[in-house]
């Protein structure tokens, strides 16, 4: 299932920003936009990422620099994150079979032998 794409323009309109300020994002790597035949615009996740850019602008006083450096290191914390995610993913299978094994290995071991009651030395 394909995104639908949003125009450079709307977005500018309904974000209200400058199609050079997005232009600007796109040569700082900051966002990317996609094409879709003629139309150049922007996917979903795109323009969250463009509300964030102007909301840490505008709400926050941050400069485009600090913008810049907040927004590496969440996509670094997001790689992180879906990495740990994959990790936990593979320790859960292995904590799986592991029990599996456990349970196999118990039902085959033989019945411990329990001592009898204790008799004393009369009866």
């Amino acid at each position: 299932m394909t995104r639908p794409l949003v125009p450079r323009d709307l977005v500018a309109r309904q974000l209200s920003v400058s199609t050079q300020a997005l232009v600007k994002y796109e040569r700082l790597g900051l966002i990317h936009p996609s094409q879709e035949g003629q139309v150049e615009g922007y996917d979903p996740s795109e323009v969250r990422r463009i509300w964030t850019i102007l909301s840490f602008q505008r709400d926050l006083g941050i400069n485009l620099a600090g913008v810049e450096v907040i927004l590496r290191l969440c996509d670094r914390m997001s790689r992180l994150h879906s990495h740990l995610g994959g990790l936990a993913g593979e320790l859960a299978e292995i904590l799986d079979r592991a029990e599996t094994i456990v349970d196999i290995e118990t039902d085959e071991r033989p019945p411990i032998p329990m001592p009898g009651p204790r008799r004393d030395r009369h009866g």
